[in-house]
């Protein structure tokens, strides 16, 4: 039986919006971090996660992209 080729997804930023992509293996970057970005984790409430998710899925957006519009919003810049 032959492997199946596993296509790994990768992020391209056209613009300010993020969307994935798939690359074939061995082409795409490390994991899914776009160039510029860090990889943040944060422990949260669940209700809190539960709240992020629904609202990101209203808005068609990534969790990921949700916050960083909140923090944007509501956090002056230094």
């Amino acid at each position: 039986m032959a492997k199946a080729s596993i296509r790994k997804p990768t992020v391209t930023k056209p613009g300010a919006a993020k969307t994935l992509q798939f690359a074939e293996k061995g082409k795409s970057k490390s994991g899914l971090i776009p160039d510029g970005d860090v990889r943040l984790t944060a422990n949260i409430k669940e209700d809190l996660h539960t709240r992020l998710k629904i609202e990101a899925a209203k808005r068609r957006m990534y969790i990921g992209d949700l916050v960083e519009e909140l923090i944007e919003t509501n956090i002056p810049k230094i």
